[in-house]
């Protein structure tokens, strides 16, 4: 996984890592030791992200970094990796379109999970 990092196939916007560093676990202490997937958001990204926010209408049901991921995988045709939205049975939860596959689904932006991203990478959990 650290080789994706270092060659650009795995990034992390800047706001996820604003989240991360508030909770400040091992999840955040990795992300810090590989500080280059740190990404600013370009300014096409930042506009993206606007146009994103816009599409929520009600306060609370995306968090900050949310518009930034969707706008960074569309951007760079990159994949969102996420844990919402589906069971560990690989079922979809009942508030699946709320959550990040069905915004990406909405959005055709490339959507899987962490196992299912490692599988790609060629790694196993």
């Amino acid at each position: 996984m650290e080789d994706a990092i270092d060659d650009g196939r795995i990034v992390v916007p800047r706001e996820v890592f604003r989240e991360l560093d508030v909770i400040d676990d091992a999840t955040a202490a990795f992300v810090r030791a590989h500080s280059s997937a740190i990404v600013e958001p370009s300014e096409a990204v930042q506009r993206r992200a606007g146009q994103l926010s816009n599409e929520f209408s009600k306060p609370g049901i995306r968090n900050q970094a949310d518009p930034f991921i969707l706008a960074e995988a569309e951007i760079r045709h990159f994949t969102v990796v996420t844990y919402e939205g589906t069971t560990f049975g690989g079922e979809r939860t009942r508030r699946w379109e709320r959550a990040m596959p069905g915004i990406c689904k909405r959005f055709a932006i490339p959507c899987c999970t962490l196992p299912e991203a490692l599988e790609r990478l060629g790694l196993e959990l």
